[in-house]
């Protein structure tokens, strides 16, 4: 099977049908981490406190005192998406996108809703900062679909609320979100060489070539700088 693992309000371990039974396969684990990692900060919020509250977490940079980074993606360059993939979805909850990073497969139907009970915005820009779409929802419960038609970082934003943001990361090459733990894993890769490569909001780290065996994990590390 397929298992692509990664955090979920921050992403949602998946679990899909393996294309082409019989192939040889092995695993991708891997762990991303970072030196000298900053304290949890948080926003002052200065709007609808009713409804959002005082302050919330900043989620630009999460990491643990051990340095292990959540919301990074890992893709693996020419490795397509299983045929059959749950569709992405973000949420407008507590006044902050959920999850706040995820990976999808280009032409993905996005679903997005709401669980405040106040006027949001998802306002989506892609990598050359235009408008992709600009979904209002006026009250909790509301769903919509858009598709994810280009592939490249999609940033979503709140126009009624300035600190809310979220990312998509839209592929047509497969990958994984990192957990609170900094870990990702991916099953089903096909056996050979193959190059993978990381993004995050406010970090860097460059590529790495892997060598899977059918039936066995091969296991990175990425150590990611400030940008």
């Amino acid at each position: 099977m397929w298992v692509i693992a990664g955090v979920g309000a921050l992403a949602v371990a998946g679990v899909v049908p393996l294309q082409g039974v019989g192939q040889a396969t092995g695993t991708i684990t891997g762990i991303v981490t970072m030196d000298n990692p900053p304290a949890p900060t948080t926003i002052e919020v200065n709007a609808d406190q009713a409804v959002c509250g005082d302050t919330l977490a900043n989620q630009e940079i999460i990491a643990d005192s051990a340095g292990h980074v959540a919301n990074a993606v890992v893709t693996i360059a020419g490795v397509a998406w299983p045929t059959s993939v749950t569709p992405p979805r973000i949420d407008n909850a507590g006044c902050q996108f959920v999850p706040h990073v995820q990976i999808a497969p280009t032409r993905s139907p996005l679903e997005i809703t709401s669980g405040d009970d106040t006027l949001h915005s998802t306002h989506a820009y892609d990598d050359r900062n235009r408008t992709d779409f600009n979904i209002a929802i006026p009250f909790a419960g509301m769903t919509v679909t858009r598709p994810l038609r280009r592939p490249g970082v999609v940033r979503v934003e709140c126009d009624s609320h300035a600190w809310m943001r979220g990312w998509i990361v839209v592929s047509g090459d497969l990958g994984a979100v990192t957990g609170l733990d900094g870990r990702f894993a991916i099953e089903g890769i096909p056996a050979g060489t193959h190059e993978l490569s990381i993004w995050h909001e406010r970090l860097g780290g460059s590529p790495q070539t892997v060598t899977v065996t059918a039936g066995a994990t091969v296991e990175v590390q990425f150590t990611l700088q400030g940008s």
